[in-house]
């Protein structure tokens, strides 16, 4: 209810001073190079075959969720979330509804009809 407490005058300037001694250490280590490297073994993780195979039958589909796809694939929802979003910045599908929970995908085709 109440939430975490605020620090004191001292404990703040204690912090502001290891943040300022702090970034010197890092890039004499090399993390920032560790950090960059994070989004191409994101990229990766997706398995180039089960790409494909829902590339190839999504397309099919009047909409597609993480939970379809997630079922129908026999795979974890988080890996759904992944195979979509690579598939929507591949053009093949379109977003059509976000919410906090879920995702709605359905082809530029079947956009472009309903609009019609």
């Amino acid at each position: 209810m109440g939430g975490k407490k605020k620090p004191t005058l001292s404990q703040l300037a204690k912090k502001q001073e290891k943040q300022q001694q702090a970034p010197a250490k890092p890039a004499a280590r090399g993390k920032k190079a560790a950090t960059e490297e994070r989004p191409t073994a994101k990229a990766s993780l997706i398995d180039q075959k089960l790409l494909s195979d829902v590339e190839k039958e999504v397309v099919k589909w009047e909409y597609a969720t993480p939970y379809l796809v997630a079922t129908r694939f026999n795979t974890k929802i988080s890996v759904a979330y992944q195979v979509l979003r690579a598939l929507a910045s591949k053009g093949v599908l379109v977003l059509v509804s976000k919410g906090h929970r879920t995702e709605v995908y359905t082809t530029p085709e079947r956009l472009k009809q309903v609009a019609a």
